[in-house]
């Protein structure tokens, strides 16, 4: 049987006190999630429902302790209106990003906050010293957050590499050798438990960008995700795309067509960034070492920098074309300065314009997510498997 690659490998399995959540419902919460907070009297309107309906499902959600009433506000004539919010301790999901040479982990509430992050560089890249880390890092950060673990509906993981094979497995980048043609699930449950969804590192990103970023007020965007390589994702009317085989938003297969004579030239990843730092005399031992210690002034950034824009131009000009997103974002785990001293910098070439009028491009911004994306996407996973839209 073919494997569904429309969506994450894997499942959750909700706990005893999860009540299942139709699609009225899921799209109060979802509303809730964007939004922060929403006037009950407005939500017929917004969610296609009726009075009643929305009465009953709010009803509901309160007796359950999965939103609560704010100060009331007032919206117009008459009295004010209930405002209504999620309740962020309800739920948490836990994600985990792993790259090609850090591991990162990130408990989110119900509401997107992050309560607790870690990122640690990898020497080791073996499965047992990455599982071996991850069960250290996960009694970690629920200790930093204070939280009932009990309440974690289950874990998301953003994993480097792309899906092949008939069940689809991911293939991962070459500085992951002992992963290729792996189970992940199989190998990480010891660690992570058997609720587990795992997908694509770059579209973990793409889902916190879109659900907690430049998607709150973007519903189609494509996301450029630097780590030691690079990838991406796309999202379409506020819906992660993952095309037939799971792969959209591979875009570092673009820049290796147009540039596969001067693969470094054209293919501005972080591990170019890294290579650069240290022809300028400051070596580091991993990508993951070198962005805690630069700086705009670090010798090296401002000529990877310049090496960048061309080919994030071409890129984000291709995906004007052929996509038609209305933003491009430059994220990943590139420092916040630096994705937006690169969005900055990108001058999209102008294809000839027809009758006066050129042909409306994307505009190139930075991610607008703190913190590790992957990770915080990858909690996101259970969350929205058992509660959103």
């Amino acid at each position: 049987m073919t494997n569904d690659c429309a969506r994450p490998l894997g499942d959750v399995l909700p706990p005893p006190w999860h009540r299942p959540i139709g699609a009225g419902g899921r799209g109060l919460l979802d509303l809730l999630l964007r939004r922060g907070s929403a006037a009950q009297s407005g939500l017929p309107r917004l969610l296609d429902l009726s009075q009643p309906s929305v009465a009953r499902l709010v009803g509901g959600f309160a007796a359950e302790g999965l939103i609560a009433a704010t100060p009331r506000v007032a919206t117009g004539r008459g009295n004010p209106s209930t405002m209504l919010a999620l309740v962020p301790d309800h739920a948490f999901g836990l994600g985990v990003g792993i790259t090609g040479d850090a591991i990162s982990m990130a408990l989110v509430d119900l509401t997107g906050v992050v309560r607790a992050q870690r990122c640690i560089a990898m020497i080791d890249r073996s499965r047992s010293a990455v599982v071996a880390s991850l069960a250290g890092l996960r009694a970690d950060v629920i200790e930093a957050a204070g939280i009932d673990p009990d309440r974690i509906v289950g874990t998301g993981v953003g994993f480097s590499g792309f899906l092949v094979g008939d069940p689809p497995r991911f293939n991962p980048p070459r500085a992951l050798p002992d992963w290729v043609d792996v189970d992940l699930l199989q190998t990480l449950r010891p660690a992570l438990g058997s609720s587990l969804l795992c997908d694509n590192d770059a579209t973990c990103a793409a889902i916190a960008e879109g659900l907690l970023g430049v998607g709150r007020t973007t519903a189609t965007f494509a996301y450029c995700h630097l780590t030691n390589g690079f990838g991406g994702g796309l999202v379409v009317d506020g819906k992660p795309m993952r095309g037939a085989r799971g792969n959209a938003g591979d875009f570092g297969g673009v820049w290796w067509l147009l540039g596969r004579n001067r693969p470094y030239a054209s293919y501005p990843g972080l591990d170019r960034l890294h290579a650069l730092v240290a022809r300028e005399g400051r070596p580091f031992a991993t990508v993951e070492d070198m962005l805690n210690a630069i700086d705009p002034s670090t010798p090296g950034v401002d000529a990877w920098l310049a090496e960048a824009q061309d080919p994030f131009a071409t890129l984000a000009f291709l995906l004007g074309h052929i996509v038609a997103p209305s933003k491009v974002v430059i994220g990943g785990r590139l420092p916040t300065w630096l994705a937006r001293s690169l969005a900055e910098a990108v001058d999209l070439p102008a294809s000839p314009p027809r009758h006066d009028r050129p042909f409306p491009l994307p505009s190139v911004v930075a991610s607008e997510i703190t913190g590790d994306a992957p990770a915080i996407g990858a909690a996101l996973l259970p969350l929205q498997a058992l509660f959103f839209r």
